[in-house]
């Protein structure tokens, strides 16, 4: 998801000898669960590199790893691909999307018991409830408790309201209320309504391209009201779902454990437990992996080669990622009009032409992830539609670069303040922006590498435009809106997703124009000159797609074949977990 949104994102791959080259536990078992809870977080020394790939441990638990905690399991709040990856082993939505015979994502029935009837000119949802489907305190799930989470959805403590708002009847209405403090208020004019406790009817203004799209991400997935209200427990961090595995414990900074769902509508989950464990040193990933410790890793640039000698092509899992990875420039709009850290940069396009021309993206795709990502030069990914494959190679130019700087009154950056880069400090992302910076200052500009730890950074790039931040943004759902839509429409402005506060009227119309069509074909006409326009503009600087590369034990079943492109890292979120095992 979501990742940034779901995003969305945010797992930049590095290493610091190409930098460097480039510039000169207690034991014990839960007999009720079967799930072995060993903490397993103590560092077991370099074991990387050594040839030697030991056992796997851990009984009938599965181990992955997280880079760092994540923020919230609290669906809507879900902002990051660690807690979507976390989260989408807990709760169920209204439907999913899975890969077809033909390796290409297709729509199925979740919670639905079929996909949705469409009536009124594609504006009439109508979803037939599974019965005797029960959330993991034991009482059934009914149509009204769709009705209470998008209501929860569309409050003002959500950060995905616009996953129903505007297009839902009565939704901007009804946020609007929220907002005064009437947050769970009955509103007979909301187009989401329960008719018995099995049909869920939901009413859109007019047709809207993505919404199937959209009720498939994790914010959109169905809570117990009698568990979010209840203030024994923080929901965000002791969630209550219907998927096949319940939360055990959340040891913060060291793991978060899982026992399976018993009881899951979707039939017998083959794993007994499962265990996310929290390494912000992506070495620990590769060296717990070669120990036994985990089933799945990362791994680190500059181990790539040697990696995958050690363990051999069957503990490999390679496949294609939607994602993009950007610089993020801040521009002065909304109530931030004036904020002065925003100016030049923010209000002179040929400055960031000129970084844009000044980066090198293939140094970055060769040399430091070892050919696990491809040149970014426009926003949508490589898969998704509207994808412009003939969109010309914007190749390192320092010489158009410094041009481009002398037009907009910087030569050789003459004139500029120093800029402060915002980022997520863990090692590898300061490795990569150290790269980048480099670039930079090739043409005169400056950059003060300012780090800060996920929760807050995320934090920061929601409240207001940053003068300059390193991010990525996977995709929630396969379809260009997400990214055109959500990321640079000025209705987005902050946490919905446009972290940059861009604003432009031509893209505002037409990428609203293009989300109420229902035909591709059309609405990718309109997209292509949406990005056209951002590019020219770059309120982003495009560096690279990802492809995602990772161990994973020959002994783990169930997810080789299901990893789909709005998977990244080890976290898997779209992959039917209850069909994974251990052979």
């Amino acid at each position: 998801m979501n990742r940034l949104y779901g995003v969305i994102v945010m797992d930049i791959l590095c290493f610091a000898i190409f930098i460097a080259l480039a510039f000169a536990g207690r034991k014990a078992t839960d007999e009720n669960s079967g799930v072995d809870s060993s903490i397993g977080t103590k560092p077991v020394g370099t074991v990387a590199g050594n040839g030697k790939l030991h056992p796997r441990k851990g009984g009938r638990e599965l181990r992955l790893a997280l880079d760092t905690e994540p923020p919230t399991l609290d669906p809507i709040s879900i902002a990051d691909t660690f807690s979507d990856g976390v989260a989408c082993k807990v709760y169920n939505r209204l439907l999913c999307e899975r890969l077809n015979d033909n390796s290409k994502l297709e729509f199925r029935p979740d919670l639905a018991e079929a996909l949705p009837t469409i009536t009124n000119n594609n504006t009439l949802y109508t979803f037939k409830i599974r019965k005797n489907v029960h959330f993991h305190n034991g009482r059934e799930l009914k149509a009204s408790d769709f009705v209470y989470s998008f209501k929860r959805l569309l409050s003002p403590m959500s950060k995905r309201a616009d996953l129903l708002m505007p297009f839902v009847k009565g939704s901007n209405a009804y946020y609007a209320a929220n907002k005064v403090g009437d947050t769970m208020h009955d509103d007979p004019n909301l187009g989401i309504r329960a008719t018995d406790d099995y049909t869920l009817v939901i009413e859109l203004n007019e047709p809207f391209g993505p919404f199937m799209h959209h009720l498939s991400t994790s914010s959109c997935a169905v809570v117990p009201r009698e568990a979010v209200e209840d203030k024994t427990h923080i929901f965000s961090r002791w969630p209550i779902g219907t998927g096949p595995f319940k939360i055990v414990e959340w040891a913060s900074n060291q793991h978060l454990l899982f026992k399976r769902n018993d009881d899951y509508f979707g039939g017998k989950v083959k794993l007994e437990g499962l265990r996310f464990l929290i390494y912000k040193d992506r070495m620990l990933h590769l060296e717990n992996f070669m120990a036994g410790e985990l089933d799945a890793a990362i791994i680190p640039n500059g181990h790539v080669r040697s990696a995958e000698a050690d363990v051999g092509s069957e503990n490999v899992l390679q496949s294609d990622a939607m994602r993009t990875n950007y610089v993020g420039i801040g521009n002065p709009n909304g109530k931030f009009v004036n904020k002065p850290d925003l100016k030049p940069l923010g209000t002179n396009k040929l400055v960031r032409q000129a970084m844009s021309f000044a980066l090198d993206r293939d140094y970055i795709c060769t040399k430091i992830m070892e050919g696990r990502s491809i040149p970014a030069f426009g926003i949508l990914p490589p898969g998704m539609d509207g994808f412009n494959k003939s969109r010309p190679q914007m190749k390192k130019d320092l010489v158009k670069a410094r041009e481009l700087m002398v037009q907009a009154g910087y030569p050789n950056g003459k004139g500029l303040p120093a800029i402060s880069m915002l980022y997520r400090n863990d090692e590898d992302t300061k490795n990569i922006c150290q790269a980048i910076q480099h670039d930079f200052e090739q043409i005169g500009i400056r950059v003060e590498l300012q780090p800060q730890e996920w929760s807050r950074f995320l934090e920061s790039v929601e409240n207001e435009p940053q003068s300059m931040f390193y991010l990525g943004w996977v995709a929630d759902y396969p379809d260009p809106d997400n990214f055109l839509y959500v990321l640079f429409n000025s209705k987005q402005w902050g946490s919905p997703g446009n972290h940059t506060w861009y604003s432009n009227k031509e893209v505002d119309e037409l990428t609203e124009k293009a989300r109420k069509l229902v035909d591709m074909t059309e609405r990718a006409k309109l997209y292509s000159r949406v990005e056209d326009i951002i590019i020219d503009e770059s309120p982003w600087i495009c560096t690279v797609h990802l492809v995602n590369k990772v161990l994973l034990r020959k002994e783990i079943k169930g997810i080789r074949g299901h990893v789909t492109p709005l998977d990244t890292g080890t976290e898997f979120p779209q992959v039917e977990f209850k069909d994974v095992e251990i052979e």
